[in-house]
């Protein structure tokens, strides 16, 4: 079976007067493993790995911060730069690199419920 999976994407932007947009609707993508994984993780001021189970080749991932205060950040390894900043209520929807493993999330001043969906690629 082919285009499994469906992708969309858009931004809208506004102020002073000025306006713009960039959108990415409908994308549909093939899907060679057979796996996934929908859940929540509680994120503490201490880096930990986000858990992808039995995915082994992680492929498009979304994923949103469902705290209303602190902001989540994603790092590609332990112990390197942030890569992904997720304010209060914020999402982001990538495809993770072949050569990924699972990165790791840490919270900024108190502990965040990290909700995500792993698709294997």
């Amino acid at each position: 079976m082919a285009e499994e999976i469906t992708v969309s994407m858009a931004v809208e932007v506004s102020k002073d007067g000025i306006k713009d947009s960039l959108s990415h609707i409908g994308v549909s993508v093939d899907m060679s493993g057979g796996d996934m994984t929908h859940k929540t993780q509680i994120v503490g001021t201490s880096e930990e790995q986000l858990v992808f189970g039995e995915i082994t080749t992680p492929g498009w991932f979304l994923a949103i911060n469902r705290d209303t205060t602190n902001f989540v950040e994603l790092r590609a390894a332990t112990g390197v730069a942030d890569l992904v900043r997720l304010n209060a209520g914020e999402g982001c929807l990538f495809r993770l690199a072949a050569d990924a493993t699972a990165p790791f999330a840490i919270a900024d001043t108190a502990n965040c419920v990290l909700e995500y969906l792993l698709i294997e690629s």
